[in-house]
């Protein structure tokens, strides 16, 4: 009977895990009503930082953009994926301050403040872009 009820666990909670993945449009929409600003160039960082909504991080943490608070090693928890978004804008993006900024100039910013570690990350999001041909 337990074994039942583990197995029955897990399919559910595999089955949760799954439909939390956003699609590209459910994400832009979330940027939109949250005025997360590059939501293209967001939604490719996301996709890059959480092995495409698969990483043990955003499975567990909800975490799909990588945000760790400071003086913190470990990666923030939230609720559910908007939430990350949404501390995504209060504590990243709110810094820049370009107005009719292109997608390009985001990216150059995000490297110019080392958001990210990869010194390939530019790239990488441009290449996720691309494949999205948004």
């Amino acid at each position: 009977m337990r074994k039942a009820i583990l197995i029955i666990f897990i399919v559910l909670y595999g089955a949760i895990a799954i439909a939390q993945k956003p699609t590209r449009q459910e994400f832009v929409a979330v940027c939109d009503s949250l005025g997360v600003k590059h939501p293209n160039v967001v939604w490719a960082q996301a996709r890059l930082e959480s092995g495409n909504f698969e990483s043990k991080t955003y499975n567990q943490e909800h975490n799909c953009l990588g945000i760790r608070f400071s003086k913190q090693k470990s990666y923030a928890r939230f609720s559910n994926w908007q939430e990350c978004v949404k501390a995504y804008r209060d504590r990243v993006q709110y810094r820049f301050k370009k107005e009719n900024a292109t997608d390009e100039e985001y990216i150059r910013w995000l490297i110019s403040v080392n958001y990210a570690t990869d010194k390939n990350y530019a790239n990488k999001i441009r290449n996720i872009m691309q494949q999205n041909n948004h």
